[in-house]
């Protein structure tokens, strides 16, 4: 790509989902319009989960410019260019075609025999190629092609100490944004010239209250019984082909029986909700309250619960930083999905070691695992688990500084 294209004198966030308007809403709502604009990721994927993604983007931009991102690339640039790294090309290559045929032939049969085992002892890799899980092509990260200053919004502290960061974020970013010393470390040593700075997850500061919170949702969700105590359920995206939706469809009959004593909301993942149409049918079918908002402010939810249940994934570090009540429901040990998540050193495998949690059973009575935590909870405890994750030290920083020292040198020029 030249580096002659005319360079636009703005702030650009690049949106690749729709729950990244949620994640960068700290920006958008406190950066001067006239310097915004929002690039909506319009390229097509093989990720079956994206189906209809560009749609949905569309109908959340609200009172922001935006541009099509097919319609930027390769003609300007943005000064400033804020983005998860959620967005690339997918680049077909003699040797991504040669690793396709691998992982599909010789990695599936490394896999199923059970000889990987063998080649992690030996060589601290499986060897397998990712098997079923190959892709035919390589990924091409673009935010140099569309921004000056590139930036890296971090989208959790869901993560794997094994593969995180991911290694062709080191070209791409000259900037990375951190939520905690974990993924500051993780970064800093792997990518040893890398420029990292701590912001915490601003869009859970600054937020309202849980009276508050709590108003806005019976206001939204009629069926709630204001003299109930609210648990909010937040299953993750399972992304094994063969178990998609398999944490919602093993602990749906066990959480619809806590309606009696509780309102239920549950939020399913909006990945799970493109891909299993047929499990949203069955949730929207039962006793529990269905939250299906593509936009949702999540502050307001967790700020509204009295109890989060949660199992994997962002969700998981999202209450622990609101020091919400959590217990976390395991999928069953012999799980592609748990053994996935335990190989790859998940961090909320290790939340784990001091939050409650509950093995898969028909038969487990989880009202009086709900009850024992609601009336022990304790906020020195919530305080010590956030403190373990996400210690504050002297070099955090302020995002609404970051955002007027942008603006600033935007404004010099």
């Amino acid at each position: 790509m030249k580096e002659s294209l005319k360079v636009q004198n703005k702030v650009a966030i690049l949106i690749s989902w729709p729950r990244e308007f949620d994640m960068f809403s700290v920006i958008t709502n406190n950066i001067n319009k006239d310097l915004l604009v929002v690039i909506i990721d319009d390229f097509v994927y093989e990720e079956y989960e994206r189906q209809g993604n560009v749609k949905n983007l569309l109908h959340l931009i609200n009172n922001v410019n935006y541009v099509l991102l097919s319609d930027v690339i390769g003609k300007y640039k943005y000064k400033y260019l804020f983005s998860t790294a959620q967005t690339f090309r997918e680049n077909i290559t003699a040797l991504s075609f040669i690793k396709y045929l691998y992982g599909r032939s010789i990695g599936r049969v490394v896999e199923a025999s059970k000889i990987y085992k063998f080649f992690l002892f030996l060589f601290n890799r499986p060897l397998t190629g990712n098997a079923g899980k190959v892709k035919k092509f390589e990924i091409e990260q673009i935010e140099r092609l569309v921004g000056v200053k590139t930036i890296r919004f971090p989208k959790g502290l869901d993560l794997s100490l094994k593969s995180y960061p991911v290694g062709r974020w080191e070209k791409s970013f000259d900037m990375h944004l951190c939520h905690s010393n974990i993924d500051y470390d993780l970064i800093t040593d792997n990518f040893p010239s890398a420029e990292c700075v701590k912001i915490g997850y601003p869009r859970y500061e600054n937020i309202v209250s849980p009276y508050e919170a709590k108003k806005i949702i019976y206001k939204e969700f009629s069926d709630l019984d204001e003299s109930k105590p609210t648990i909010v359920w937040i299953p993750a995206h399972i992304k094994i082909k063969s178990e998609l939706g398999n944490n919602v469809k093993l602990w749906l009959p066990i959480i619809n029986k806590l309606t009696a004593n509780y309102n239920v909301i549950v939020r399913p993942h909006p990945k799970t909700r493109i891909v299993c149409p047929n499990t949203i049918n069955d949730i929207i079918k039962s006793d529990l309250i269905v939250d299906l908002e593509f936009d949702r402010e999540m502050s307001i939810l967790y700020q509204a619960s009295d109890l989060v249940l949660a199992d994997y994934g962002g969700s998981v570090f999202d209450s622990i930083y609101m020091k919400r009540n959590i217990i976390l429901l395991n999928m069953p040990h012999k799980s592609k999905f748990y053994k996935w998540r335990k190989y790859g050193e998940y961090l909320d495998n290790y939340v784990r070691n001091d939050a409650t949690f509950v093995e898969y059973n028909s038969n487990i009575n989880l009202i009086k695992k709900i009850d024992h935590s609601l009336s022990n909870s304790k906020d020195s405890a919530l305080s010590s688990l956030k403190n373990k994750f996400f210690k504050e030290d002297n070099n955090y920083k302020n995002i609404f500084d970051i955002i007027r020292e942008i603006e600033n040198e935007i404004n010099k020029t």
